[in-house]
């Protein structure tokens, strides 16, 4: 991959390169060589619940700044708006964006085998767009050169933590998926209109997760558990997105648990939770990656955990795993958090959703009255 896209790069090329593998698909947006987007269909946080999870914006600023935006007459994104209220730096928004496209790279890196096409086409300047596109788009873009270096020190950085452990637990990784999984890439005919960042980042139809429904969920698991992780399904695995009570020494426990990632496709209680879309209480099975887990978050093993999903049309967007270290206590019911978690990928979530879907619709009807008014001409 890192080939292809110091293909593009050099060639300066301006278009849409999409990569699949089995049911995980990316899109990397392209202006003269350079990276302006770049989405997967895996379910994503936007901007703004990044940023507060970093602890860049407080949450209070955020909700003002959506606040701001809804009034404004002018057409601003969140991130725009919030450099204006002088929240963030402009710096700060665009390392951060940065590493929003770096996260979506890092998925297929990881790849062994898959397939890949590029359509070049005219890409318009992003424009106020439905859900988080708006704020992910750089108008001038990243040096690509500069993205494929720092992704392949991620990916590298993420075999070297399993690689250890595996060593420290004297035994090796346990196999991934093999290429006979894969499925052909379907043909799809080249687009010859020009389109917009939003318009082909909108294509991917992805859950989005917004900041109030990560807040709505660790602020319920409080009262729960003294440990939490919220990961997030992807194709790239079960990637960490926020937590509270992890101690790690030397070092941020909410940057440490952002890299963390699990497997999808090797026994855990995540990837068992994932499979039967039911919330789990008990104690840790004894499995490579549940011990790698534990390990990840500390190494105290708790005697009662419970991972309780997130499910948007009968699909695992997102998990929390919970547990009461470095106290014994067992933990209370998870009837409420249950509730907490349907509320709000009902409210946060799945109206994204489907505002995705209506925006892709919409496209392809314009697309189809497009092209039958070129054919009566």
């Amino acid at each position: 991959m890192p080939e292809v896209l110091h293909l593009l790069s050099w060639g300066e090329k301006t278009g849409k390169l999409t990569l699949n593998r089995a049911a995980a698909e990316c899109v990397v947006v392209f202006r003269s060589g350079r990276i302006i987007n770049a989405a997967s269909n895996s379910p994503r946080e936007v901007l703004g619940s990044i940023l507060v999870c970093r602890k860049l914006v407080s949450e209070e600023a955020l909700m003002t700044a959506l606040e701001e935006r809804h009034r404004s007459e002018v057409e601003r994104s969140l991130g725009a708006t919030l450099v204006a209220m002088g929240a963030i730096t402009s710096q700060t928004l665009e390392t951060t964006v940065r590493q929003q496209i770096e996260h979506v790279i890092a998925e297929f890196f990881l790849w062994d085998s898959g397939f890949f096409r590029f359509e070049p086409m005219e890409v318009g300047r992003p424009v106020k767009a439905a859900a988080d596109c708006a704020e992910c788009a750089s108008d001038c873009g990243f040096h690509t050169e500069q993205v494929i270096l720092e992704v392949v020190r991620r990916v590298d950085e993420t075999r070297r933590r399993r690689e250890e452990y595996a060593a420290g637990a004297g035994g090796p990784v346990p196999a991934g998926l093999m290429d006979d999984q894969l499925l052909p890439d379907p043909f799809v005919p080249p687009r010859n209109r020009p389109a917009t960042v939003h318009a082909i980042v909108a294509e991917m139809q992805t859950p989005v997760l917004r900041g109030e429904a990560i807040f709505t969920i660790l602020r319920h698991a409080r009262g729960l558990v003294r440990r939490a992780v919220l990961f997030i399904q992807s194709h790239r695995g079960f990637v960490g997105s926020g937590q509270f009570g992890v101690e790690i020494g030397g070092g941020s426990a909410d940057e440490h648990v952002r890299r963390l990632v699990m497997p999808l496709d090797q026994a855990s209680v995540l990837a068992d939770v994932a499979a039967k879309r039911g919330t789990y209480r008990g104690m840790l099975p004894l499995l490579f990656w549940n011990e790698f887990l534990v390990t990840q978050l500390g190494g105290a093993f708790p005697r009662e955990v419970i991972v309780v999903p997130a499910i948007v049309d009968g699909s695992v967007v997102a998990m929390l795993y919970g547990d009461n270290i470095p106290s014994e206590a067992p933990i209370g019911p998870v009837s409420g958090l249950e509730a907490a978690m349907i509320e709000a990928c009902a409210r946060y979530v799945r109206p994204l959703l489907r505002e995705s879907k209506r925006a892709t619709e919409f496209s392809a009807r314009a697309a189809a009255r497009s092209g039958s008014a070129r054919t009566a001409g």
